[in-house]
C-alpha cells in the first residue's frame, strides 16, 4: 500500500547498544551506560511517529480483520562471520541458520521473514576477531553490502569505554549494521533484540535510565518506548527478575504507583532466558517502519518485481497481463486475486476477472538453490463495476501534506464531469479530511469516479499518508485507496443486485459453534454456495484452505485443530465475509 512513502523522511541515526553481556556466573555486566536519544534526536523520532502510527492503525485493523491477504515480507540479510587468520574460529554455519529459523518464528506476526542474501561473507581476520567500537569504520567500509541487512558476528564486542557488550545496532537512518558476539546470537533473543532496534523499537524501559512512563500508561504515546501496549517498565535487570522470570522490585512511578513491567518482552534488558514476545503494538510498529524507512531493503542477485497495465471499463470482465521482473527466479506462484491460493505458476501469466473488486496481487520466486521469497503488491487491480443502491455518495478525502497534487471526478455514462474538487490549497489544507457529498440520483448506465494525483504517487506525501474512500447512502464501502500512483479509476451503476447473493449473517451460518470434530457452512436463503473458505488462528495465520464446489464442501474437519478461536473466511462474486468460531 505504501509504494514510496518518506521519499524524504528525516534521518534518525541513532544507536542502540544492546543488552550487555553476562559474565560465567550469571550476573549482568553493565558497566556501559544505555545509549539513548538525545532530545533534538528524540524530537524527530517524534515528528516521525504520527505517520508510523497510522500506518500500524492499518496494520492492527488487517490482523483485527484476519486480512485474507496478509502476506510475509522477505527482508535480506548479509551475514558476516569473523574468524582468525587461518579461517578457524567464529560462528558456525548450523548456528547461523538456528538463529534466523528462530528469530523467523518470534518475527512471523509481524509478515517479515529473513533471509541470507548472497551466501556468508567469511573475514579471516585476527584483528577483528575480538571487535572492538573504533574499529568499525574500517571494517564495514570494506565488507557492508548497500540494502541489505549487515550483522556481523564476532567473538567479541567490545565498547568504546571496554566494557563487553551481546551486541549493538542502529535506528533507522544510521549505519544498516548490526554488530553481535557469538554466544549472544545463539542464546535465543539477543539477535531479535537488535533487529527490532534496527526497526526502531526502543528498550521498553525507555532512552534513559529510569523511564519517564506512567504505570496508569497516561503518557504512554509520548514517553517510555513510545508505545501503548508494553507496560512502563523501571529498567529490568537480573537483579529484579528472578530464574523463574518474576519481577521481584519495589519500585514506583512518579505517581507513587508500583510497577508491573513485562518481564517476557525482547526489547527489556530482563534475563535473556525469559524473553521471547513482542507485544502487538511493537510487532505493528516495525512493520510500519520497515515500509516507511526499510523499504529500500533488497537483495541484489535475488529479488521480486512484477507490474501490469490494463485499461478499466464498465466491462465486469477484464483481461490482465502480468509481467514478472523478477532476477533470478526459476520459478514462480502467482496469487493474483487475492484468495490466497496459487493461480499460476508460469513467469508471464494473464488472467481475467469476473468480478468487480480491487485484488492484490502476489508472487512467490524461488532460486536454484531452493530459496523462496515474496512480495505483495495490496489493490494492485481495480476492476469492474460496483453496485450503488443510493442516490448519494459519501466521499471521504483525507489529504496528505501535498494537496495541491490531488484532483478527483465524477463522471456520467457519456464521461462528462457533473462534479469535481481540487487540487487543494497547500499548507491550509494539508493532512485534514475534506467531506464531499456526490448526487448520483441522475445517473444512468455506468458511471464513474477518478481520483488523480499529479505527481504519481497517490496519498503518499513527505512524511505524511492519506486515503480516500466513498461510501453510499446507508455508509456501505464501495471503494477505497491511498497508494494509487497516478490515478484510481472506479465505475459505479445503480442496478440492483438480489440480496440473497450476499453474504451476510442472514444468509450464511457456521455450526456448531463451539466445535469438537465438524464444522458445517449453513447457507440458507444464499441462492449459490460460497466460492471458498480460508480458516485463520487468531495470529492471521491461514490453517486450511478449500473451495466450494458441493455440498460435501461444506462439511470441514476441524477435529485436528488446537483448542481455541478461529476464523473462516468465506468468499463469492458480491463480497465476503469473516466468522468466529471457537474449537473445544
Amino acid at each position: 500500500m505504501f509504494k514510496k512513502l518518506l521519499r524524504s523522511a528525516k534521518k534518525i541515526g541513532i544507536l542502540f547498544f544492546g543488552v550487555l553481556c553476562f559474565n560465567t556466573i550469571g550476573a549482568q555486566v553493565d558497566s556501559e551506560p544505555h545509549t539513548g536519544l538525545t532530545p533534538e534526536e528524540e524530537a524527530q523520532f517524534l515528528e516521525l511517529l504520527p505517520q508510523l502510527q497510522e500506518l500500524e492503525n492499518a496494520f492492527l485493523q488487517r490482523k483485527m480483520q484476519r486480512h485474507a491477504t496478509s502476506f510475509t515480507n522477505y527482508v535480506p540479510i548479509k551475514p558476516h562471520i569473523i574468524r582468525m587468520d587461518n579461517g578457524t574460529g567464529g560462528l558456525s554455519e548450523e548456528d547461523l541458520y538456528d538463529a534466523i529459523a528462530l528469530m523467523n518464528v518470534i518475527y512471523e506476526a509481524s509478515e517479515l521473514e529473513f533471509f541470507i542474501c548472497g551466501g556468508i561473507n567469511y573475514i579471516d581476520d585476527s584483528d577483528y576477531f575480538n571487535f572492538q567500537k573504533s574499529e568499525e569504520s574500517a571494517l564495514t567500509a570494506a565488507n557492508n553490502v548497500d540494502d541489505v541487512i549487515n550483522i556481523y558476528f564476532a567473538n567479541t564486542v567490545i565498547s568504546a569505554t571496554g566494557s563487553n557488550l551481546c551486541g549493538y545496532a542502529y535506528f533507522p537512518g544510521g549505519p544498516e549494521t548490526i554488530m553481535m558476539k557469538n554466544s549472544c546470537a545463539v542464546n535465543g533473543s539477543t539477535l531479535s533484540h537488535e533487529v527490532g532496534h534496527f526497526f526502531a523499537l526502543s528498550h521498553t524501559h525507555g532512552n534513559s535510565a529510569q523511564t519517564n512512563e506512567l504505570v496508569d500508561g497516561s503518557n504512554c504515546s509520548i514517553s517510555g518506548d513510545f508505545i501503548c501496549d508494553t507496560p512502563a517498565d523501571p529498567r529490568l535487570s537480573y537483579s529484579n527478575v528472578n530464574w523463574d522470570c518474576e519481577y521481584t522490585g519495589t519500585d514506583t512511578d512518579a505517581n507513587n504507583d508500583t510497577y508491573i513491567p513485562d518481564e517476557l518482552n525482547l526489547m527489556s534488558y530482563s534475563r535473556k532466558a525469559c524473553r521471547n514476545t513482542f507485544s502487538s503494538q511493537q510487532l505493528a510498529r516495525m512493520n510500519a517502519v520497515y515500509f516507511a524507512t526499510r523499504s529500500n531493503l533488497i537483495c541484489q542477485d535475488f529479488n521480486v518485481g512484477f507490474e501490469t497495465a490494463y485499461t478499466n471499463d464498465c466491462d465486469n470482465s477484464m483481461t490482465v497481463d502480468f509481467t514478472d521482473n523478477s532476477v533470478g527466479a526459476t520459478a514462480w506462484e502467482w496469487d493474483v486475486d487475492s484468495d490466497g491460493f496459487v493461480d499460476y505458476t508460469t513467469q508471464n501469466p494473464t488472467h481475467t476477472y469476473t468480478d468487480a473488486s480491487k485484488y492484490d496481487v502476489s508472487l512467490k520466486i524461488t532460486s536454484a538453490d531452493g530459496i523462496t521469497i515474496g512480495k505483495m503488491q495490496p489493490e494492485m487491480v481495480n476492476i469492474g463495476v460496483r453496485s450503488v443502491q443510493s442516490s448519494e455518495i459519501e466521499l471521504t478525502l483525507n489529504t496528505d501534506n501535498r494537496p495541491s497534487e490531488i484532483t478527483w471526478f465524477l463522471r456520467d455514462e457519456n464521461g462528462f464531469t457533473i462534479q469535481s474538487g481540487g487540487p487543494y490549497q497547500e499548507g491550509s489544507q494539508d493532512e485534514v479530511t475534506i467531506t464531499e457529498t456526490l448526487d448520483v440520483s441522475a445517473m444512468g448506465g455506468c458511471f464513474s469516479f477518478e481520483i488523480v494525483d499529479s505527481d504519481g504517487d497517490g496519498l503518499i506525501g513527505s512524511n505524511s499518508v492519506g486515503s480516500y474512500e466513498l461510501r453510499d447512502g446507508d455508509g456501505n464501502l464501495i471503494v477505497h485507496g491511498s497508494d494509487f500512483g497516478s490515478n484510481d479509476l472506479t465505475y459505479m451503476t445503480g442496478e440492483t443486485l438480489a440480496a440473497e447473493g450476499f453474504l451476510t449473517p442472514e444468509n450464511i451460518q457456521i455450526v456448531p459453534n463451539p466445535v469438537k470434530n465438524t464444522l458445517f457452512i449453513k447457507t440458507g436463503k444464499l441462492e449459490s454456495y460460497p466460492d471458498y473458505y480460508v480458516i485463520y488462528s487468531t495470529t492471521g495465520r491461514a490453517i486450511k484452505k478449500g473451495f466450494i464446489q458441493s455440498e460435501d464442501d461444506l462439511k470441514i474437519n476441524v477435529e485436528a485443530f488446537r483448542s481455541g478461536m478461529y476464523i473462516i473466511k468465506m468468499k463469492n462474486k458480491f463480497g465476503s465475509i469473516a466468522l468466529p468460531f471457537i474449537k473445544e
